[in-house]
């Protein structure tokens, strides 16, 4: 009579598959490789999620859980920044995690967009930031966006000298203060009421004078 194969519930199949990715990376995550670091046959994978597709969801709404942690740390007294410093230090300490989320081509992109949604949300309970409209909440959301994932990126792709939290919390400050100014003054919005004026004055106050096209 054989002995009887260990049994393992949800999560311990998705703490094995979480620790896969976490070391190795995206690619590196089978149902053979989760057996392997359960010392079991690959039964339990399917018995508990049914399916590899089912189980890499489950790790990305893990990585998800894990960065939403860790925008909630109180890394400056600045509840929006601390969104974005949130996620470059969640990149810097996992690397894999975030490039899983982000980077790999998975079929699981609404959990992608359920992170911003609920950016979005907590942008619109700021004290600050709920006094704008909702236009201008969209486009901070899109441009400072655009620029967390790119600094964070190249935290993880080695690219950034300086990865203490205090250089990531320096220039998330400066590209939320210089996005910030651009939808308080107007210039944000490229045509509109504001953008002309608010460029005039800008270069007024610093001395520029612009080079004027010459007649050909």
């Amino acid at each position: 009579m054989s002995p009887r194969e260990t049994t393992f519930d949800r999560a311990a199949v998705l703490g094995a598959a979480v620790e896969i990715v976490r070391g190795k990376g995206w690619d590196a995550l089978t149902a053979r490789a989760v057996a392997d670091r359960l010392a079991s046959s690959v039964a339990p994978v399917y018995s508990t999620f049914g399916s590899m597709e089912a189980l890499q969801r489950a790790i990305l709404e893990e990585a998800r859980a894990r960065l939403h942690e860790s925008t909630t740390v109180a890394y400056t007294p600045d509840a929006f920044l601390n969104i974005g410093v949130g996620i470059v230090v969640f990149a810097r300490e996992e690397g894999q995690l975030f490039a899983a989320l982000f980077h790999t081509r998975h079929h699981h992109a609404d959990i992608v967009e359920g992170v911003f949604a609920s950016i979005l949300e907590r942008m619109k309970a700021d004290p600050v930031l709920k006094q704008l409209p909702g236009r201008s909440l969209d486009r901070l959301l899109h441009y400072l966006g655009l620029y967390t994932l790119g600094l964070a990126a190249s935290i993880v792709y080695g690219r950034t000298a300086d990865r203490s939290t205090e250089a990531i919390v320096a220039l998330m400050r400066n590209a939320g203060n210089m996005t910030i100014f651009g939808e308080l003054s107007g210039l944000a919005e490229i045509g509109g009421p504001d953008y002309e004026r608010e460029w005039a004055r800008v270069l007024r106050d610093k001395n520029i004078v612009l080079p004027t096209k010459e007649n050909p």
